[in-house]
């Protein structure tokens, strides 16, 4: 009997992009093939003849159908509409064994329903990993279990301890005097620093430029709030970059 299932993606280099395959999953009649270009300024014919050659290698390799994307370096869909009619392609073998490709968007009923047979599906990928959706669903109550656990410590340190110290604090002499004693140190010491007595620590100073600069920073992005906006747009933007480069040199030092 088929045990529903969710399977990995697989990814591998092709040098100048790399590749990820998501199996189909439940409801859905066919697999997702994503090609993320890592070098600028791609050629658009480049793209596309790699598209259709990724498809081709895929289907052979496991005849589903097959909903191919490509991706700049950014994470942002590649616009082909120069030489496409639309951005991306699917593909699938037709009654006669043929591999037809679509360089449009199909309705549901032109899609054969290959994967609807599970136990088809599940011996098609049985090289690829998986989890159960029921694991999946054990992860995801592990991880709701964890925050609740991390919100209770937070609770305890945040609110409990102080209220701890300070019921102690009433009942306890030494503990009251030990606060009080505390609280003219810290007194006595802020005194001396505003008079320029003593000298400030490095983590104050350091503290204190940090303060000075979020709130040049403010007032700038607050003149500012179209740059403001621009700024954030490029900073995402780099960090996309940033992780699907990290993934490309993953990818390539394993190839």
């Amino acid at each position: 009997m088929s045990t529903d299932r969710k399977y990995m993606p697989v990814k591998e280099s092709r040098g100048w992009y790399f590749i990820e395959y998501h199996p189909p999953v439940i409801n859905f009649k066919f697999a997702n093939l994503h090609l993320v270009i890592t070098i600028e300024n791609a050629s658009e014919i480049d793209i596309v003849d790699a598209m259709e050659k990724e498809l081709k290698d895929w289907l052979n390799r496991y005849p589903v159908p097959l909903f191919v994307s490509a991706f700049d370096n950014s994470g942002e869909i590649y616009n082909l509409s120069k030489i496409k009619d639309c951005n991306h392609l699917i593909g699938f073998f037709n009654k006669d064994g043929e591999i037809c490709l679509y360089w449009r968007l199909l309705r549901d009923e032109e899609i054969p329903d290959v994967v609807s047979d599970r136990e088809y599906v599940d011996n098609l990928y049985s090289d690829i990993a998986f989890k159960t959706y029921a694991e999946f669903d054990i992860d995801r109550r592990k991880r709701q279990q964890q925050i609740k656990l991390g919100w209770l410590v937070f609770f305890i340190w945040l609110v409990m301890v102080p209220l701890l110290i300070d019921i102690f604090g009433y009942f306890s002499n030494l503990l009251a005097l030990i606060v009080l004693i505390y609280s003219f140190y810290k007194a006595l010491q802020k005194g001396i620093e505003l008079i320029g007595e003593i000298k400030k620590s490095k983590k104050d100073k350091e503290r204190e430029v940090e303060e000075s600069l979020k709130n040049h920073y403010y007032y700038h992005c607050k003149m500012n709030p179209e740059g403001f906006e621009r700024l954030k747009r490029e900073n995402f933007e780099k960090m996309a970059k940033d992780e699907i480069k990290k993934e490309a040199g993953s990818l390539n030092a394993i190839k």
